[in-house]
Formats: structure tokens, C-alpha cells, sequence
């Protein structure tokens, strides 16, 4: 018990810290902006004060629940209030961490604004995307201080300072500031004051805008003459009859080479076909060799009532084969081409 104890007493020490780290925390947000006027904020990597608040928030809340399920209670009553409260807190957690999610779920992006020259200007830009549009704001730093001089409005959502889009000159104490929007190619200007006592850094680069590039035209095949379909059909017919030696004809004998035999379709055009018909010794076993035999040459598989078919788009040839084994002990099949 003794030992319990001092675990609790450890945590509730402990989480007092931490609420008291994190109201210091707040209270340096608030003063930091207060203090500068209006258009500052604290700018911690790519968060806000406003995002800084709501993480402080959330890390507030975890700490308040990590306290409350330390509580312990001997009384019914007081265990009912430990329980209550403990539910209430996991509440507040899942409440406060989707706030978080909601102020930082934009996709944010700073960057140093580096001018023409490849020198540093001072200057950061925070762009915020928000869904369909997206905001350059341009900042001056003072520590984690930042105070906004300039917004640039992306209507197409882009972010072009990331991207590199953008042109940056000094003339006469004075930064000039085009951004091209890359979706619509509208360029906007902005002018802030050039920062005095900046010792600026040379040789620097920024990132170089890439369009996207346009997606290839497919090329559409050229189209199959029938000669072709035919000279693949006759191929595939010899290696079904090489996968199989020894097949006889319904007549009894060896199964020889044929050639297809060409019917007229509509609009001048012809279709080949080759039918066949053999036994082996073991017709199960010779169909799936041949199945093997097609699916090798990378043709595409499909089935239709106790047929199996395989089948090729670009040279419209077809199998379509059946083992009737059962009706007249043969394998039934036929090889045929596209009207071309």
C-alpha cells in the first residue's frame, strides 16, 4: 500500500508540473502576440499560435486525465465519482485531439524567401493549403516571433514558393515579390520593406518549378490484319498437338496439321476457324497440358458452361475447348479469329 501510494503521489507531482509547464507556455503565446500588435504570431516549425494553443490544449487534457486515473476512491460513492470523471476525461481527450486534427489538418509549408540573386532575404513564407485555394503569408522573424507583412492569395490551391514559382528583387531598400500561380499562370506582386541590419547568406537555391508533365497520348495498336490472326492461329494449333503427341482423330488416326477455313463477316471483313477433335489415352490430363500450353503463351483465361476458353485481345485469337470424354471420348475444340 505504502508503495501504491507513493506511485500516486509521484504522478499527481508530477502531472502539476506539467499543467503548470504548459499554462507558462500559453501565457508566453498570448504575451509574445499581444505585445508585438497585430499580424504576429508564434511560428514553431509550421505551427501557429492558434495550432500551438490547441496542441497546448490537448497535452493539457492528457495530463488532467493521467491525474484523474490515478485517483483511487474506498467509498462507493467515491469510486462511482473516480469512474464518472474517468469517463469524462477520456472524453475531453477525444474531443480536445480532434480539435488538433481539425486545426492542423491543412497541409502547411514554410519556407525562407530567397531573392533572384540566391541570397537570403529574411523573410519566411507559410503557405497554407485550404482544399480547393491555398495563402502564401509572407513573415519577419523576431526569434519565434513572427510578424506578417504580406499574403498572396493560390485560387488553384498551389503553393508556389515551395514550388519555386516566384521572383524575389530588391531595388532602392525595397523587396519586390511575384508569385506565378502554376494552374492559372496569374502572377501577383507584393512589395515589403527591405530588413535592415540583415546580414544576408549567398549561394543559395531554391526549388525549381516543375510543370506537371501532360500525360502521354496512347497510342492506339495498329490494326490486325487477318493474315496475321491467321499465321497465330495455325502457331497455336501446332503446339496444341505437341503438347499432346500420340492424339488420334475420331477416325482412328494420328492427329494431322490442318489449315483454318475463312468465312465472310458483315462489312467486307473475314474470320478464320479451325475445329478439331481427339482422343488420347488420358483426354483429363491432355486438356490441361493443352490449358498449360496457352496460358504460357500469355493468353488470357475465361469459362463458359463445362468449356474452357482462352483468348487474346490483340490478335482476336480464340480457344475454345471441352473434354466430352463422357459423350463420345474426345476432346472438342475450336480456334478462331476476329472478324479482320
Amino acid at each position: 500500500m505504502a508503495d501504491a501510494r507513493r506511485v500516486a503521489v509521484g504522478i499527481r507531482v508530477l502531472t502539476a508540473v506539467v499543467a503548470v509547464l504548459i499554462a507558462a507556455a500559453m501565457i508566453a503565446v498570448a504575451v509574445s502576440t499581444s505585445e508585438e500588435g497585430e499580424g504576429t504570431t508564434v511560428l514553431v516549425g509550421t505551427l501557429d499560435s492558434p495550432q500551438i494553443v490547441a496542441v497546448l490544449i490537448l497535452v493539457g487534457v492528457i495530463d488532467l486525465t493521467v491525474l484523474v486515473f490515478s485517483l483511487r476512491a474506498t467509498r462507493v460513492a467515491g469510486r462511482v465519482g473516480v469512474i464518472v470523471a474517468r469517463v469524462a476525461a477520456t472524453g475531453a481527450v477525444l474531443v480536445a485531439g480532434a480539435g488538433v486534427f481539425l486545426a492542423t489538418f491543412p497541409t502547411t509549408i514554410v519556407s525562407p524567401l530567397i531573392d533572384d540573386d540566391g541570397c537570403d532575404t529574411g523573410y519566411l513564407v507559410r503557405e497554407e493549403n485550404h482544399w480547393l485555394s491555398s495563402s502564401s503569408s509572407l513573415y519577419r522573424m523576431d526569434g519565434l516571433v513572427a510578424t506578417g507583412v504580406a499574403t498572396i492569395s493560390n485560387a488553384d490551391g498551389g503553393m508556389p514558393f515551395h514550388e519555386g514559382a516566384y521572383g524575389a528583387s530588391e531595388e532602392d531598400g525595397t523587396l519586390r515579390v511575384s508569385a506565378a500561380s502554376a494552374g492559372s499562370g496569374v502572377v501577383e506582386t507584393v512589395t515589403v520593406p527591405e530588413l535592415t541590419g540583415h546580414v544576408p547568406e549567398c549561394g543559395l537555391k531554391r526549388p525549381t518549378y516543375q510543370a506537371d508533365r501532360p500525360s502521354p497520348t496512347p497510342t492506339a495498336p495498329a490494326p490486325v490484319s487477318l493474315e496475321r490472326a491467321e499465321a497465330e492461329l495455325e502457331r497455336m494449333y501446332a503446339a496444341t498437338l505437341a503438347a499432346v503427341p500420340g492424339a488420334v482423330g475420331t477416325d482412328g488416326r494420328a492427329v494431322a496439321s490442318s489449315a483454318p477455313t475463312r468465312t465472310t463477316c458483315d462489312r467486307g471483313t473475314a474470320q478464320s476457324a479451325l475445329t478439331f477433335a481427339f482422343a488420347t489415352e488420358d483426354n483429363a490430363a491432355s486438356l490441361e497440358k493443352i490449358l498449360a500450353t496457352w496460358d504460357a503463351a500469355g493468353y488470357e483465361v475465361d469459362r463458359a458452361i463445362q468449356t474452357d476458353i482462352r483468348f487474346d485481345p490483340i490478335t482476336t485469337v480464340t480457344l475454345r475447348i471441352a473434354d466430352r470424354s463422357t459423350i463420345d471420348g474426345t476432346i472438342h475444340g475450336v480456334i478462331t479469329t476476329g472478324c479482320l
